[in-house]
């Protein structure tokens, strides 16, 4: 049985309000965000694509992989292919000027084959460092249950260099000449790039009008997080960059892996919805100083802390360097708690449904360094909760022990058997408290439908913990 089944139903809804709600929605969140700001309208670069990619000439496949040391990108499940949803990851090569000089870089858009399925939602984000397009990797599944587009900009001669070391003939004539790397300050060829790249695939998507994005979203986990928000946060801040029609050109912004912008950069700088996702290993020892969730037009605003969510994650694959590690690792529902994220923005965009507040993670003090409220089992209190910290039977907690890679990666020991054996008289009954926790978050809107699929490997892990085939 394919993953969608289960939620066809309110993908369909969506569909249809995103329909009857896209113009006004959109004017009524940005009609106040005049062109008082409004620094430039980008230029749209030419367009050469898609670009025919096959055995003999692969396109670079934007997963976690070779710079990390595996000789090539590890492979998805199936249903999490894109063939499996009927999705399309179309190439383009794009040229312009920035900074003075020309470019040639690539961008990928991933989109419903069928623009009947076409949410009009987008998000943008750069190429990370790991040669991943982060937000793309992280919440596929559920965008693509939902028909949402994303679209992958390289805007660094660094990431070019890297394209350019897994397929060198294909890409051999990218290049971006404008561009300035000094140590701590930001490239300025960098967000021309980014803006001609939105601006291109909001007003003339080379697929056809009927692909233009309704909504295009700055989105980045951990580097490309930061990218985003120099991206944000540069001169005249999201406003830097405007449509034909005054508006800013990036809709809102969603970034994760980061504890996102300062209160005064929220204040002063961003004028479209923000919402980040924070997981524990950036709130551990960050600061104890939050910017307050807000609704207010200009200064909408939401920061999720999720309890027990580690940097990177390991539940569907492992980062090369993972060997290194000493603790055991953790399998946390990382990327339904991401797209749960995506979806909160897409629903404020599209149908102007305020995400929910959420609390805060507790801290025993008000110090940078002082430590989690912990419950009984381990886990941080507060925050957002994810099935597995609402029904336990393992402490999350963040860093592992070993090499770089397992700095960012959680740890996942399970609770004594004194513990267990107070909490769940048997797997079926362990499952039964599963079930029933993940419907109340969904229906509380804290968990997305779209992932009800991870509770059967859930169930697998603790019976097997158990030594039980029930």
């Amino acid at each position: 049985m394919r993953v969608t089944a289960q939620i066809t139903m309110p993908a369909a809804m969506r569909q249809v309000s995103r329909l009857a709600l896209a113009g006004v929605a959109a004017s009524a969140l940005f009609a106040a965000a005049t062109g008082a700001f409004a620094q430039e309208l980008p230029t749209l670069p030419t367009v050469e694509g898609p670009i025919a990619s096959d055995a003999d000439n692969m396109q670079h496949p934007s997963r976690r992989g070779p710079t990390l040391g595996q000789e090539t990108p590890m492979e998805w499940p199936e249903a999490g292919e894109p063939d499996y949803f009927n999705y399309v990851e179309d190439e383009f090569f794009i040229s312009g000027e920035s900074n003075g000089a020309p470019y040639t870089t690539r961008i990928v858009f991933r989109h419903p084959a069928d623009p009947e399925d076409f949410s009009g939602y987008v998000s943008i984000e750069t190429l990370h460092p790991a040669q991943s397009a982060q937000t793309w990797m992280a919440t596929r599944i559920g965008g693509m249950m939902n028909g949402h587009g994303y679209v992958e900009v390289v805007n660094t001669p660094g990431l070019i260099d890297s394209l350019k070391a897994y397929n060198g003939e294909r890409y051999a004539d990218l290049a971006i000449e404008g561009s300035q790397t000094v140590e701590g300050q930001p490239d300025p060829a960098a967000n021309p790039i980014i803006a001609q790249a939105a601006y291109l695939m909001k007003t003339a998507n080379p697929l056809g009008e009927e692909w233009n994005a309704a909504w295009m979203v700055m989105s980045g986990a951990s580097a490309t997080s930061r990218t985003a928000m120099n991206f944000m946060t540069q001169e005249n801040g999201n406003r830097a960059y405007e449509m034909d029609d005054g508006s800013s050109l990036i809709d809102a912004m969603y970034v994760w892996d980061t504890d996102g912008p300062s209160t005064e950069e929220l204040a002063d700088i961003y004028e479209v919805p923000v919402i980040i996702l924070s997981t524990q290993t950036e709130f551990m020892d960050g600061t104890r100083s939050f910017a307050q969730d807000s609704d207010a037009e200009g200064d909408q605003y939401r920061l999720y802390q999720v309890a027990g969510m580690p940097h990177l994650e390991s539940r569907e694959m492992y980062e090369a360097g993972w060997q290194d590690c000493t603790m055991p690792i953790d399998s946390f529902m990382y990327n339904a708690m991401v797209f749960q994220g995506l979806d909160y923005m897409y629903n404020w965009l599209a149908e102007g449904e305020a995400p929910p507040m959420a609390d805060r993670i507790a801290f025993e003090g008000d110090a940078e360094d002082s430590p989690i409220v912990l419950d009984e089992f381990g886990n941080a209190t507060g925050g957002v909760r994810s099935p597995q910290v609402e029904v336990p039977w393992e402490t999350f907690s963040t860093p592992n022990d070993g090499g770089f890679v397992c700095t960012l990666m959680g740890v996942a020991e399970p609770l004594s058997e004194e513990q267990l054996a107070s909490l769940y008289d048997s797997p079926g009954d362990y499952a039964k408290q599963l079930t029933d926790a993940t419907l109340r978050l969904i229906e509380e809107g804290w968990f997305p439908a779209e992932y009800l699929y991870e509770l059967p490997k859930e169930i697998e892990r603790f019976a097997d913990h158990m030594g039980s085939d029930e």
